[in-house]
């Protein structure tokens, strides 16, 4: 073999050497973009949902029960502090057989039609020294669309 041979055959030996480096580095790399694709399209999933439940929450109502001493009188507050209206709102004490809520009061405040965004409901309680500390509310509600929920909530003296 000639010089000018031996020369053509490390040539191109090098040349498909660095043709399979280049060609594991490229696979590799595409490897590495179809996941990074991957994990990009989850991201994008995962975002949009969190903007659909925002979107959601600004139309839910969320609620708070307190049982507040005001002076030498107890109320019962029904406070709506999200960003929707309620319709149908119910108040129930649940396993209460010495209620602190005169019934008169109660039948004609509930069903409350509409608690609008940051509305409160005031009912005045007939606390006395062998009232229980602590009471179990249940209230119920729907939303715009009919949809009805509950919640329970434990107020405490």
């Amino acid at each position: 073999m000639s010089k000018f041979e031996i020369l053509s055959l490390i040539i191109s030996t090098l040349a498909a050497v660095i043709s399979c480096v280049s060609l594991v580095r490229t696979r590799k790399l595409a490897k590495e973009q179809l996941e990074l694709e991957r994990v990009t399209a989850e991201l994008s999933r995962l975002q949009i949902e969190s903007i659909a439940e925002e979107k959601s929450d600004k139309t839910k109502p969320k609620f708070n029960v307190n049982l507040t001493k005001f002076g030498k009188s107890y109320n019962f507050y029904i406070s709506n502090t999200g960003q929707g209206s309620a319709y149908n709102v119910d108040f129930e004490l649940i396993d209460c057989n010495d209620s602190p809520l005169s019934t008169h009061e109660l039948q004609d405040m509930f069903p409350h039609q509409e608690m609008k965004p940051n509305s409160r409901i005031k009912l005045m309680a007939a606390i006395h020294m062998g009232s229980p500390r602590k009471y179990q509310v249940k209230l119920t509600w729907e939303n715009a669309d009919g949809e009805k929920y509950d919640e329970t909530f434990w107020p405490t003296l």
